[in-house]
């Protein structure tokens, strides 16, 4: 497709494969490790045409809040434009919220899908132990009271449209929580 970019934190890179594509990643410049996520979705149709979005969204958008960075490409308000604003859009039944949980905080999110994921980013580097790093207190429905850690992730029972999950930052009185929830139908 001819696209190069170098993404930085806070950077959504959303690429539909569609008939095929050639794609690769590498750290630019830096001798450091690179750290970022690369999350799968089935589409709903077959056979579509490559695409490439990208989003950015800041730490104060997310700040102690849900936003939304991820929906499906015939949701309300969603840009089909390369470098647009507000969600990047998906070929498939998923939106992704994103939020950093400043200590101490609680956030709930209604779940509007079939069932749910939520995934504690790993933040604090893969040389320290996981109990330094955040963890959040989950409580949903048909999820009993759990903590989880940076790197973990729990699949979510939604049961009723509209059902809620309260997430709340359980670590360190330092520790800002970096967590993903998916909802999808």
């Amino acid at each position: 497709m001819g696209n190069l970019e170098i993404l930085k934190r806070g950077d959504l890179q959303m690429t539909s494969a569609g008939t095929g594509i050639s794609h690769s990643e590498r750290c630019h410049g830096s001798k450091e490790p690179v750290h970022f996520l690369q999350i799968w979705s089935l589409p709903k149709t077959s056979r579509l045409q490559p695409k490439y979005f990208t989003r950015h969204f800041t730490d104060d958008e997310k700040r102690d809040g849900w936003v939304k960075v991820v929906a499906p490409v015939d949701e309300k308000g969603v840009e089909l434009v390369r470098e647009g604003q507000g969600p990047a859009p998906v070929n498939s039944d998923l939106t992704l919220y994103a939020t950093l949980l400043g200590a101490g905080k609680t956030l709930e999110r209604p779940l509007e899908g079939k069932k749910g994921y939520i995934h504690v980013i790993q933040t604090s580097g893969y040389n320290r132990l996981a109990s330094q790093g955040a963890s959040v207190r989950i409580r949903g429905p048909g999820t009993e009271e759990m903590e989880l850690k940076e790197g973990d992730g729990a699949y979510i029972f939604v049961g009723e449209k509209g059902n809620v999950l309260t997430v709340e930052n359980a670590g360190d009185e330092n520790k800002t929580a970096e967590v993903l929830v998916f909802d999808l139908d």
